[in-house]
């Protein structure tokens, strides 16, 4: 379901980053999901708040959510080192190899924890 719901922000952010904006486009991958994060979880909770009357709610991170914010940190640092400590400002193309490539253990990790019955 996340392969479907984000192939539009793919192929836009693609045809953004062919046309010379590349800035504009890693923006993009990046403000597009906060933003559904912090709108979504901000709208489900006030939306559960108004109708159960619950000031508070527990959530429990499992080890699956855990995985997801773990890769999630390790791109984000894996472009700030890359684009300011290495190359002074710039991505370079192989970059795309190690985001395939981490997004690939990824995959491995959240399987085996899947199969496994630990998410």
């Amino acid at each position: 379901m996340a392969w479907g719901n984000s192939m539009g922000d793919l192929a836009a952010n693609a045809a953004m980053a062919r046309k010379g904006l590349a800035n504009m486009a890693i923006t993009a991958c990046y403000a597009g999901p906060i933003f559904n994060l912090l709108i979504g979880l901000g709208a489900g909770f006030s939306a559960l708040a108004s109708q159960t009357g619950e000031v508070e709610k527990e959530v429990e991170l499992t080890p699956s959510i855990d995985n997801g914010f773990l890769f999630v940190i390790i791109n984000c640092l894996m472009v700030i080192v890359t684009g300011t400590v290495i190359t002074q400002g710039r991505i370079p193309p192989r970059f795309g190899y190690y985001a395939g490539s981490l997004y690939i253990i990824y995959l491995v990790v959240s399987l085996t924890l899947h199969f496994e019955g630990l998410d």
